[in-house]
């Protein structure tokens, strides 16, 4: 058969579709544990529904992984991983069997080449099977944790997930912000400014414990007691100067009265004795009973 004739796809056997129908029934589920792949006897063929194992099964194995496909939610992507130790023969068909090993169901597939590598995992293969069901409720897959891969399609999603490396994105947030917080120039200073800063604290303290420009609280009440004290001298003394000037401005009438005009300015001497009175000018006045000189 031509290439451009063939036509590939999964089927329900009819062992799978009473036992599915069965646990719809009775509340039960049907557990997937296993994947089988076969090189279809050496040519391409068609499935058929009453199939109860693969025409020549090549290799099984526990089921890796298992996802609900992208472009239907009733189908789902069965996978497992044929290991680099099996091969030399062609992949042409495959089936899933439940714990008690029956076949679920099958599907032919384009032709496969499975190269035999004694070790190494470039000689590992991943395929998928999808199995399409109207009440995938009842089915359950028993996943082999140990051999659990990732594909490169896992890999892309997992790598485009905004919270795939959340504390990465974190860490290097933090990062950034650390990297603008050192460069930030308006909170921090220069070299410079601090080597200015240092010298301007050292003066500080240099002035501080200068004993020469500072004084010590003894020193300082008795500067403020010998103020006090030249205060009350300046006052004495603006009043001292004050009465001399009084004194003086009272010494000189007297002169005048005594030396430069003394009929203007008459006065009276008396005496209790004349002796040792020696007149030598003066003008005896009758009526007065007085000498005025």
């Amino acid at each position: 058969m031509p290439d451009n004739e063939r036509r590939y796809g999964t089927i329900v056997t009819d062992i799978g579709t009473i036992l599915i129908r069965q646990a719809i029934t009775e509340g039960k589920k049907i557990n997937l544990t296993t994947l089988c792949v076969g090189d279809g006897g050496g040519a391409y063929y068609q499935p058929t529904p009453d199939m109860k194992e693969l025409r020549h099964k090549c290799w099984s194995g526990p089921i890796n992984k298992v996802a609900v496909n992208r472009e239907s939610k009733n189908m789902i992507d069965i996978v497992a991983k044929i290991p680099a130790d099996v091969g030399g023969w062609t992949i042409r068909e495959m089936s899933v069997d439940d714990e008690e090993g029956n076949m679920i169901a099958i599907c032919n597939t384009p032709d496969t080449e499975k190269v035999l590598i004694s070790s190494g995992a470039a000689g590992e293969i991943e395929m998928t099977m999808q199995m399409q069901i109207s009440n995938t409720g009842v089915i359950t897959f028993i996943v082999d944790p140990n051999i659990i891969g990732a594909t490169k399609q896992d890999i892309e999603d997992h790598d485009k997930s905004p919270t795939a490396h959340e504390e990465q994105f974190r860490q290097k947030a933090d990062l950034t912000d650390f990297n603008a917080h050192v460069s930030d120039q308006s909170i921090h200073v220069t070299e410079a400014q601090t080597e200015n800063n240092n010298l301007a604290i050292t003066g500080l303290i240099a002035h501080k414990e200068d004993r020469i420009v500072h004084i010590t609280a003894d020193e300082r009440a008795a500067w403020n007691e010998a103020s006090a004290t030249a205060k009350k001298a300046a006052a004495d003394a603006a009043d001292a100067v004050q009465r001399i000037t009084t004194l003086e401005g009272r010494v000189s009438h007297v002169e005048d009265g005594l030396f430069s005009n003394i009929t203007g300015n008459p006065f009276l001497v008396s005496f209790d004795s004349l002796s040792g009175v020696k007149l030598v000018k003066g003008i005896w006045n009758k009526e007065q009973q007085r000498i005025e000189c």
